[in-house]
């Protein structure tokens, strides 16, 4: 906070008028300009700092793309086993029923980095492009999330049409055309979370260790 003090020296004339208050005048600027510099030198800091971490941040979630391949193969195989025994149980009434692995496991990425920047206001400090840049990497970031939430839902609803096969109960033809839905629901999540990893991967490049 700027402080402005009285003069206390006498004023004889018009000229020392004057030269008081040009004297206060080169004070105040000299001392905005001082706090200008420091408010600058503090945002610039904490515009670094939250580069840093947001690069560090982006990079181990980079690491994590070739797992979400492996992991999104994996699930797709498992469902079109699921959609195979169903069409077998479908066709063949008198045949015993067969296991369902209706299952979705969550992977998320990290954010902490961003939601800092966001709350300390860095994020509202960085310059227009590299704010952009952040914000479309953690935009995809937040909808693969959402997907796969949709997709836990879906496989949820699954697995509940065939709990029944633990007692011993078949499916009726009314369950296996839900769960076939069901299964084909969490299979078209599949193909937007594998779109949506393209994306990612393609806006981590620039994050890939040795480029930045």
């Amino acid at each position: 906070m700027l402080e402005v003090h009285p003069i206390h020296l006498k004023i004889k004339g018009f000229k020392d008028f004057l030269l008081h208050l040009l004297t206060i005048t080169i004070g105040l600027l000299i001392a905005l300009g001082l706090e200008g510099v420091v408010e600058w030198r503090h945002h610039r800091l904490l515009v670094d700092e939250a580069e840093a971490g947001l690069h560090n941040e982006i990079t181990q979630n980079w690491h994590s793309i070739r797992y979400l391949r492996k992991a999104i193969l994996s699930q797709q195989n498992e469902l079109d086993a699921d959609l195979k025994s169903l069409e077998r149980m479908r066709t063949h009434r008198n045949a015993p029923q067969e296991h369902l692995s209706v299952t979705f496991k969550l992977q998320s990425f990290d954010d902490v980095r961003w939601k800092t920047a966001q709350t300390t206001g860095a994020f509202t400090l960085m310059p227009y492009e590299d704010a952009k840049k952040y914000s479309d990497i953690y935009e995809i970031q937040s909808q693969f999330y959402v997907v796969e939430q949709q997709a836990v839902d879906d496989a949820l609803y699954a697995e509940s049409l065939v709990v029944a096969q633990r007692d011993n109960q078949d499916l009726t033809p009314a369950q296996m055309d839900a769960a076939t839905q069901s299964v084909g629901m969490i299979q078209m999540r599949l193909l937007l979370l594998s779109s949506l990893v393209d994306e990612l991967e393609k806006s981590y490049q620039h994050y890939e260790p040795g480029r930045y």
